[in-house]
């Protein structure tokens, strides 16, 4: 095979692998209250709340600490969903099947955001009392 045909075909064989792929973007998320402390809380990507759940994808469980991840995008936008949780003794105390028992058991509002693999790694969510909570 010719040197330049060879080149060829590999640049396309290089081109073609590269289009093929998912990217794929880490994130760093973190949750406080309006009154900025940290609220525990799980992160949902896509409405994977089984998902979520089986990867322990918690932020703030044991006091203030982020929670970073991997997210492919399949799309050219995903959903990500702060879902508020109640913790005792550094563990959750219940995990959440959809946004509206996270809101009914927690007393607090989740948080949906669409997120675009240009935005910035660090995702700050603020979470307000659900109205009628105290």
């Amino acid at each position: 095979m010719r040197p330049i045909r060879r080149l060829l075909c590999l640049s396309t064989l290089c081109a073609m692998t590269a289009c093929g792929s998912i990217p794929t973007k880490a994130f760093e998320f973190d949750a406080i209250d309006t009154a900025e402390q940290p609220r525990p809380c799980l992160v949902v990507v896509n409405d994977d709340w089984v998902g979520a759940a089986e990867k322990n994808q918690f932020v703030n469980v044991d006091g203030d600490d982020a929670l970073r991840l991997e997210i492919p995008f399949t799309a050219a936008e995903i959903e990500v969903t702060i879902a508020p949780v109640l913790v005792e003794s550094g563990k959750v105390t219940r995990v959440p099947k959809t946004r509206k028992e996270a809101r009914d058991y927690s007393g607090f509002m989740d948080d949906t955001r669409r997120l675009r693999l240009l935005d910035p790694m660090r995702q700050l969510f603020i979470l307000a009392r659900k109205s009628g909570s105290s």
